[in-house]
Parts: C-alpha cells; structure tokens; sequence
C-alpha cells in the first residue's frame, strides 16, 4: 500500500537523515519518526537501525525500499 507514510520512508531511504527527509517533505522531523514507527510496528519489522547518531537501513528496510520504489513508478 503507497501512502504518505510509505513517501516519508522512501525519502528517509534518500535522505538517510531524519531532519533533512523532515525539510524536504515540509514535515517535522517528530513526524517522520512517527511515520517510521508506525510502518515499523505495523509490518513488525526494523527498518532503520540507530548506530552512534548515523542511521543505516536494514535488510528487510532495503527490500521494502525496492518495493515502494516499484509501486511508485
């Protein structure tokens, strides 16, 4: 399903920064974190680890990034 949320995702993917995936999609960045927590709780799954400030996308993240990405285009 392609959302808001799954748009939020896929520009955290590109961004790889919560704050600059917030100020390109004119959103506070507490709302991006909503919008990862949510798909993270909803799918059950880690998509984003946290390692030392620096975000990092997981397995199961980069195979959700390739499936947003394909129902986008």
């Amino acid at each position: 399903m392609l959302d808001y949320r799954t748009l939020t995702f896929l520009t955290v993917c590109q961004e790889m920064n919560f704050p600059r995936a917030a100020k390109k999609l004119h959103i506070s960045q507490p709302a991006v974190s909503q919008h990862m927590q949510y798909l993270e709780e909803y799918y059950g799954v880690k998509l984003f680890e946290r390692i030392s400030r620096k975000l990092y996308i997981t397995e199961v993240g980069k195979q959700m990034e390739e499936y947003a990405a394909h129902l986008l285009s």
